[in-house]
């Protein structure tokens, strides 16, 4: 009911920008153009905020958030768009995320997509984020983890392991440790 109120109405280019972009918490003018590719961004930010009280200008002047009522709608119109345009969109959070230091949303972003980027950054981040990340949730990213993409990452592998050591899953550390090779 409320996407047929509030997102059917607007045009598909309008529908997938909010698409797209309500994946993300916050985001800024800047990081929208880089995830959605789009040229006429601040224009779309502009229309957006001036005739939906949905999407809001942060007091920062810099940052936008959605409604949680149209981020849930956001979210349910970019599980209808096609798989491919999913996976360029979540490489592109991804990219972003990472290019900003931002290792943990950048996990989020590449996991189940891109194993070779989420490890890359699993190594970049060397744990220290990681290391916030309740031990499950790392396990069950780990097990989705196809055990080539894990041997041709053997940095994040010892950071895995260390992380594993931490949480004292010495089993899951040595099952880690027998993938790299000596």
């Amino acid at each position: 009911m409320f996407t047929a109120a509030m997102i059917e109405p607007l045009s598909p280019r309008q529908q997938e920008f909010l698409a797209v972009m309500g994946l993300a918490d916050e985001f800024t003018a800047p990081m929208a153009r880089f995830v959605t590719g789009a040229p006429d961004t601040d224009r779309l930010l502009t229309m957006l905020t001036e005739q939906n009280a949905f999407v809001t200008r942060l007091p920062d002047g810099v940052s936008y958030r959605f409604h949680h009522m149209m981020k849930e709608c956001a979210e349910r119109t970019f599980r209808t768009l096609d798989a491919e345009t999913q996976r360029r969109c979540r490489e592109r959070y991804g990219a972003w995320y990472e290019g900003q230091g931002q290792y943990l949303h950048a996990m989020a972003a590449y996991r189940r997509w891109d194993y070779d980027a989420l490890l890359r950054v699993v190594q970049e981040d060397a744990g220290i984020l990681l290391a916030s990340l309740p031990p499950s949730e790392v396990l069950a990213a780990l097990d989705e983890c196809p055990a080539d993409a894990l041997k041709a990452h053997p940095f994040a592998l010892l950071v895995l392991m260390r992380s594993m050591f931490n949480w004292r899953n010495i089993p899951k550390m040595l099952e880690l440790l027998s993938l790299i090779h000596i």
